[in-house]
């Protein structure tokens, strides 16, 4: 399932193959967002989609995946991004920034059944170079 994250889930993301990134949950997977719980992988697809709006250049790099358990798949990652839009009340620099990350993936017979994101946004408040 590592493999699968690492070559569908981000693969899909810097690529926008958005179904590659959907066919990764289960249909009643529980994506634990900001704004609440959301369902199925459309939903990562839709908040994936609004982030974009924001950074729509962004890539995400995986630093760090480790099987934390059988059915549990953590991922420190960095992204790189232009920040054009606003985003967690956050104003637009127009710069390159670069931030940091976790998912956590709960997994069971090859689908991700439990998502959730922990991002930090500090970086967003003063631009790093890349």
């Amino acid at each position: 399932m590592k493999e699968l994250i690492e070559q569908k889930w981000f693969g899909g993301y810097n690529t926008r193959n958005w179904e590659d990134v959907a066919s990764l949950y289960a249909d009643d997977a529980v994506v634990h967002a900001v704004d609440g719980d959301k369902t199925g992988g459309q939903a990562v697809v839709d908040i994936a989609k609004k982030w974009l709006e924001a950074m729509p250049d962004a890539q995400i790099i995986p630093k760090g995946i480790v099987e934390d358990d059988p059915d549990t798949i953590v991922v420190h990652w960095k992204c790189e991004a232009t920040f054009e839009g606003p985003v967690r009340n956050l104003e637009p620099t127009h710069e390159k920034v670069v931030f940091h990350g976790l998912t956590h993936f709960k997994h069971r017979d090859g689908k991700i059944i439990e998502h959730w994101a922990t991002v930090d946004y500090r970086p967003l408040k003063a631009p790093a170079a890349v």
